[in-house]
């Protein structure tokens, strides 16, 4: 549980990282969100704090209406002193205030005593204030896991908040810069602490009406308690909170520090509001539904938000309050630390390091120390808070913390109104009023309440009392110092400033009812610039504007806008519009518009001379600058560097004649006759004609110079080093030559590799053709092959398919034992040679892709179960054990060709093993079904195993006669599958062949079962057509063994003749029955049919191995069987037609 809470925090406090880090980017999105005035107005609600979140609610439910003040008095500030906050604002961005130490500071004097006081009085409210946020974290986690000690949990909390404060707050030095990351997080813990707020105001509402009755809000509606709102207290402390929004140092930081643009101030003065409204209206809520729930509990009323939401069992409603508490405490810790960090570091610790140190010039030094002097002093408050945390707030409430800092901060109040209204106020006025306050401060609150003899009524009545006396005291000594103070020009200045600010507006000077000229307007532009730049400005803007300027005329808008730019440039905006309305207006400038004028004049003049001379000195050419007297008046450090002068010769109105001889005499202009190089390059300044030319000098330097006329008289020449620039061009004609000759000898070696390239080209396409011949006549002779190999096994399978008819009319003769059994073996070499005349065939259409899978759901068993016993009996004959497993299941396959592969496989166990067993499995798993055959055979050695499934492959080892085609077979037939066979095996341990093929669902069998029925053929007439004479006769025998009527037939004619005299009621037909290709045993059933104007039964029985002619038979409904014929096959078709002839004579 513990554990569970400490991770929902750590994760909350990385959100917010992550989200102000998000903040902080420069991406489009990032800006235009933190940029919206809406993160402004929500950021202003760091204002509710822990004491809101858990304190307020106490208070509402001890003392009912006492706690709306603290919300009231910012409501009113920002509804009805919009003016105030806006000017305040105004102000501090034009002083450019850091802090409201700075602010106050400024205001009078720009004294730094000033600026220690009020930090002084910060730290004393801002420490317990953080102690109060630090206690709400702990007391949150004890309710949560039930923990006697919290101190872990605030140490932790504690740290985090370290490290975020100094991460997002000391990145600048510039603290006047807007922390977009910062904001964003705070305003998003706001939307979070009104969002838990809402919500527990609900579940506590719903579960009061569930256990109560009668009205909700009488607690709040009775005499005692709407007596409140006229009460001292509750006027006193409207007051407090009114002065607090302004005075604390976090709120002003966010308030008047960060805010972006005065327009945002217009949606935070109803956003912010708005947002407090909403807060005062669900407390009274949650203390009334806290008190009436918890009645008789031992529990706090500050912790009635979190026990309301453990109390409805919500584990989400938890999580929100947790992180609610959570946002309160934190945002304010963070930005109270920043704030109170900058004001001790600008205001206590720097100016006493400068005093000692005295002033630097290393900017970045200076910058790096004052990132870390801020943070170290976020570490000491933050300190500093958790020891006060672990001393004095063990016995107090929230709410009693959050007043005793008001009533501290508020004796601000005094030195911030009297600073932006009241031009006589002061310093020593601030001295005194902050010195008296703060005395009764301390005797009327502090020790009262630190002696804990008073109860918490008389505490909250005791804080309201003191801080309306102490605060009026202050207001009174502030007022009467400062009226009997002296004034310096300092605070003249500053009160000026900061009274009556000048408000920026982007219109121009509008031309006055005076007699103001152009004239008037051209002679003051010459004044502040020169007469050489302004009659150049005045060209422009004649150009520009295609008009003719005639002095005696009065200037128009245009012309008035022009010269306030023209001015702006020189003294500044501010100063150039205030010198063109006085001489429009023909009025006198006041004192304090001079001291602004001039202080603004300088600032720009001191600006545009830093930046000149910056980019001079930062130049990397040489500059020098003489006068119309040709007197150096001007040069920078590179021209110093370029010409290595005596000390005492590069000095300001030194002749340029000096520098001029001495450069000669050093010999840098290649002769001897010093006097005529010296007066020759006089006489080209005098001329003041502008020139350009390149020297090279006695190191070896190539210097550039350049120089231009100056337009009052004098020069300006640059000198550039340019020897890089000669050496390097100096190099490209040397290597131009060298490139030339270069690039024709690598032409004449390209043109030469060209032509090896053109023969090695055509050598290899002569190759590739000579290849592609090879491969096509490889190709043909393999196609030629597959062809012979069919047509040969078609012709050998007629006289087999005889052999096998004869034998089969042998077996059913009654003979003698030994008859019988050379009959036995002739069947078993017949079968030998059907079998691999079968493989040959099947190798045959693989290859020639005559060969394609009819994929359906197959009954495994049903299928292989006349092979297992047929393998299980050969097995016994060997003295072999035959074991099968198989699994009722359904598999996704063709029915020959599983039975084929099946057949090979089984086959080569019980024929290469010579003891032992063999074991065939089936098994499904999942959606798969696993085909296994395992033996205990010779084995086949690991060099082999890729050989195995080669045609005409055998293992030597083995006793057994055959030409090694059927695992070939059982490897092709199992691509078509999709399914690869696996083989692992010992040599004389055995061997095991394994497969797989997907399950399929079992196929709707129906329920009718045909009784079986004895059929005999007695007075059949059978007609047998083949151009076979040997097929005809085996036939004959067979048939006529079974008692059938046959009439034969060996051709076409033949066996129409034979329809003419008799009607046969069964047709078997051989497919090819001559040359002429539309003669075929198909054709002549179809023509048959048609003489005798019926559906003859019918079955081809060919050794054409083709899908077509299966597909062909089942479209005409001829059955079809394959050569050499199986007797039991064409007996059990012979039985199915003779049951169909006479069910149709019954009918």
């Amino acid at each position: 549980m513990v554990f569970g809470w400490v991770t929902l925090a750590v994760l909350y406090l990385f959100l917010l990282f992550s989200l102000a880090s998000w903040g902080e980017k420069n991406s489009p999105t990032a800006r235009a969100l933190t940029s919206h005035p809406a993160i402004y107005s929500l950021a202003l609600a760091i204002y509710c704090t822990a004491w809101t979140f858990f304190g307020m609610v106490g208070q509402a439910s001890r003392d009912t209406w006492i706690y709306l003040p603290i919300m009231l008095g910012p409501i009113l500030v920002y509804v009805l002193g919009y003016k105030f906050i806006y000017k305040l604002t105004l102000v501090s961005k034009k002083q450019h205030i850091t802090t409201i130490s700075d602010f106050i500071a400024s205001r009078y004097g720009k004294r730094q005593t000033v600026a220690l006081v009020v930090t002084l009085i910060a730290l004393l409210a801002t420490i317990p204030y953080i102690a109060l946020q630090l206690k709400a974290v702990g007391a949150t986690f004890q309710l949560l896991t039930q923990q006697p000690n919290s101190n872990g949990i605030i140490i932790a909390a504690t740290g985090f908040i370290a490290a975020f404060a100094i991460y997002f707050g000391t990145r600048q030095t510039d603290v006047t810069e807007y922390r977009r990351g910062l904001m964003l997080a705070i305003a998003f813990e706001s939307t979070i602490k009104l969002l838990a707020l809402v919500l527990v105001a609900i579940v506590g509402y719903s579960a009061w009406k569930r256990t109560q009755s009668g009205p909700f809000f009488e607690s709040f509606t009775n005499e005692i308690a709407l007596a409140q709102f006229g009460s001292f207290t509750f006027i006193a402390q409207t007051i407090m909170a009114a002065a607090a929004i302004v005075c604390l140092p976090r709120q002003f930081h966010v308030a008047i520090i960060d805010n972006l643009s005065l327009g945002h101030l217009r949606t935070a003065r109803w956003l912010f509001p708005l947002y407090l409204t909403i807060i005062s209206a669900v407390i009274p809520i949650i203390a009334i539904a806290g008190k009436a729930i918890f009645a008789g509990a031992n529990i706090e009323p500050d912790s009635y938000v979190l026990s309301l939401a453990v109390f409805s069992e919500s584990v989400l409603l938890q999580v929100i309050v947790f992180v609610g508490g959570l946002s309160a405490a934190t945002a304010m810790i963070i930005v109270a630390t920043l704030t109170l960090s900058t004001m001790l570091t600008n205001d206590v610790i720097l100016p006493r390091i400068l005093a000692f140190t005295g002033n630097t010039d290393d900017k970045q030094d200076v910058s790096s120390k004052i990132r870390l002097i801020r943070r170290i002093v976020i570490a000491f408050i933050l300190l500093m808070a958790f020891l006060y945390h672990q001393q004095m707030t063990s016995s107090r409430s929230l709410h009693s913390i959050g007043l005793i800092a008001f009533s501290l901060v508020i004796q601000l109040m005094p030195a911030i109104v009297g600073g932006l209204y009241w031009k006589r106020a002061h310093a020593h006025g601030v001295y005194a009023g902050l010195m008296v306050g703060l005395v009764i401060w301390v005797l009327w609150l502090v020790l009262p309440i630190v002696s804990e003899q008073v109860s918490q009524m008389e505490q909250n009545e005791l804080i309201s009392q003191g801080a309306m006396i102490s605060l009026a005291a202050n207001s009174f000594v502030y007022i009467l110092f400062s009226h009997f103070a002296p004034q310096r020009l300092i605070d003249r200045m500053q009160a000026e400033a900061f009274v009556s600010p000048a408000i920026s507006t982007n219109n121009t000077v509008k031309a006055q009812a005076t007699n103001v000229t152009v004239s008037d307007l051209i002679t003051l532009l010459s004044t502040f610039m020169g007469s050489g730049r302004c009659e150049q400005l005045l060209e422009q803007y004649q150009q520009l504007n295609n008009c003719q300027l005639k002095h005696d005329d009065t200037p128009n808008e245009s012309f008035l806008s022009f010269c306030e730019r023209a001015l702006g440039g020189v003294i500044g905006a501010s100063s150039a519009k205030v010198l063109l309305d006085s001489a429009l207006r023909g009025k006198k400038m006041d004192f304090t518009e001079v001291i602004n004028f001039f202080d603004d004049t300088t600032q720009a003049m001191q600006f545009n001379m830093t930046a000149l001379l910056t980019s001079l000195e930062n130049m990397d050419q040489g500059i020098s600058v003489v006068d119309k007297h040709l007197n150096l008046v001007a040069w920078n450090k590179r021209y110093a560097n370029l010409y290595p002068y005596p000390d005492n010769l590069l000095a300001v109105g030194t002749p340029i004649e000096k520098l001029i001889r001495y450069n000669a005499s050093q010999g840098e202009f290649g002769t001897d006759n010093v006097d005529g190089e010296v007066e020759k390059r006089l006489a080209h300044l005098r001329s003041g004609m502008p020139h350009r030319f390149t020297r090279q000098r006695m190191d070896g330097r190539v210097i550039e110079m350049v120089g231009n006329p100056l337009p009052g008289g004098g020069f300006v020449t640059s000198f550039n080093d340019i020897t890089g620039h000669v050496e390097i061009q100096q190099a490209l004609e040397e290597s131009n030559i060298d490139l030339e000759a270069r690039i024709k000898k690598r032409t004449e070696e390209v043109h030469s590799i060209n032509a090896e390239l053109r023969l090695e080209i055509e050598r290899r396409s002569d190759a590739e053709k000579e290849l592609i011949r090879a491969r096509k006549a490889a190709e043909d002779a393999n196609a030629s092959k597959t062809r012979f190999l069919a047509l040969a096994s078609h012709d050998v399978l007629q006289p087999l398919n005889a052999a096998k008819l004869y034998v089969s009319a042998l077996e059913e003769q009654e003979l003698t034992e030994s008859a019988l059994a050379i009959i036995q073996k002739l069947s078993h070499s017949v079968t030998s040679s059907e079998t691999l005349i079968g493989t040959l065939l099947d190798i045959a259409r693989l290859d020639q892709g005559e060969m394609k899978p009819d994929i359906e759901s197959i009954d495994v068993r049903t299928l292989l179960s006349p092979l297992v016993d047929e393998m299980a009996m050969r097995a016994r004959e060997k003295g072999l054990r035959f074991k099968a497993i198989i699994r009722p299941c359904w598999v996704k396959a063709d029915k020959t060709y599983l039975y084929r592969i099946t057949q090979n496989l089984l086959s080569n166990a019980v024929k290469y093993t010579e003891n032992g067993r063999v074991l065939f499995i089936i098994k499904p798993v999942k959606d798969t079904v696993y085909f296994k055959v395992i033996d205990t055979g010779i084995g086949i050695s690991t060099d082999k195993k890729d050989s195995i499934f080669g045609d005409f492959f055998r293992a030597n080892e083995s006793k057994e006669h055959g030409i090694g085609l059927g695992l070939g077979v059982v490897r092709r037939l199992s691509l078509q599958l999709n399914s690869d066979i696996s083989v692992t095996s010992k040599i004389g341990k055995g061997s095991c062949f394994a497969f797989s093929l997907d399950k399929a669902e079992p196929k709707q069998v129906s329920n009718v079962t045909a009784k079986p029925r004895s059929t005999t053929f007695t007075g059949m007439d059978v007609l047998c057509v083949d151009d076979q004479r040997e097929n005809l006769d085996a036939m004959q025998t067979l048939l006529q063994k079974w008692g059938i009527n046959v009439v034969l037939a060996n051709n076409w004619d033949d066996a129409l003749k034979v329809c003419e005299t008799i009607q046969p009621q069964i047709l078997l037909m051989d497919y090819q029955l001559s040359h002429d290709s539309e003669k075929n045993g198909l054709a002549l059933i179809e023509e048959i049919r048609h003489r005798l104007n019926i559906v003859v039964p019918a079955a081809l029985i060919t050794a054409t191995p083709d899908e077509s002619l299966v597909t062909q038979c089942k479209a005409q409904g001829v059955n079809f069987l394959a050569k050499p014929l199986k007797p039991a096959k064409l007996r059990a078709l012979l039985q199915s037609m003779t049951r169909y002839i006479r069910e149709a004579k019954n009918v």
